[in-house]
């Protein structure tokens, strides 16, 4: 792959919404979402709180800071790790996370397992990309070629309504690692199992793809501070009608330089 990561101009937009259900109780919105945006590496990283247990809004900001910081720092090493050893990259991500999940835990007094939450992050650098999912939710990617793909689908567990957590002594078996190349423009997105019900097709398998191309192209233009207007304002006025659940979403861009 010879296109260089200096090649690649990024944008980044992120949303979330409370849902109806959690509204009506006054339940804080316990998806978390956040992305990171430099010169020659992007990543966007979603967490999604176990909405059984009493602290998760936390536990899903202190995994998606935490997943952030692990994957641009070390983007590099687990990119060439993953090539050979995805359980490993699986392994090396979850511990970190575990343990800032722990040092929350202890600064507020309660189980690691109050912070229960699932992960979902993409990040890239230079015509590369890596991306990691545990639990329910869905990554999608478009191609350069214009096609639109589950990069990696819902993960619901073992029973109907359940999912995979972080905290779950199985995560790191069920933390899913990807990786692939690609040198010319492309856009992810990663979204919670709320927002899934309006931009994934259980019956198919598949995202919605116009939907989804119609987002990313926005988000490849727009100023970020108007593409996430645009994105809350699709979370609150159309996906919210069709799930009582919290949504979040997340785009990156992955553009060439002109």
């Amino acid at each position: 792959m010879s296109t260089t990561a200096a090649e690649f101009r990024y944008k980044t937009a992120c949303a979330r919404i409370v849902g109806r259900s959690h509204a009506q109780t006054q339940t804080p919105c316990q998806d978390y979402v956040s992305s990171r945006q430099g010169r020659d590496i992007a990543c966007i990283a979603l967490a999604d709180g176990a909405g059984s247990r009493p602290h998760s809004e936390f536990g899903a900001e202190v995994a998606v800071r935490a997943t952030i910081r692990f994957v641009c720092r070390h983007f590099d090493a687990l990119w060439a790790q993953s090539a050979t050893d995805a359980p490993g990259v699986a392994r090396q991500l979850a511990d970190y996370c575990l343990a800032a999940l722990r040092r929350q835990a202890k600064r507020m007094d309660c189980r690691v397992e109050d912070l229960a939450c699932t992960l979902l992050f993409v990040v890239h650098q230079g015509g590369r990309y890596l991306a990691g999912h545990l639990g329910d939710g869905l990554i999608a990617r478009l191609g350069a070629g214009g096609q639109v793909e589950a990069l990696s689908p819902p993960d619901n567990g073992e029973f109907a309504n359940t999912t995979r957590f972080l905290t779950d002594a199985s995560a790191v078996r069920h933390l899913r690692i990807l990786r692939g190349e690609d040198a010319g423009p492309l856009g992810f997105v990663v979204m919670s199992d709320g927002t899934a019900e309006s931009l994934y097709l259980k019956a198919s398998g598949t995202p919605a793809a116009g939907a989804i191309q119609k987002l990313l192209g926005w988000n490849a233009t727009l100023p970020k501070a108007k593409m996430e207007a645009i994105l809350a304002a699709n979370l609150e006025q159309a996906f919210a009608r069709k799930s009582s659940d919290d949504c979040s979403i997340a785009l990156l861009s992955a553009g060439l330089r002109g």
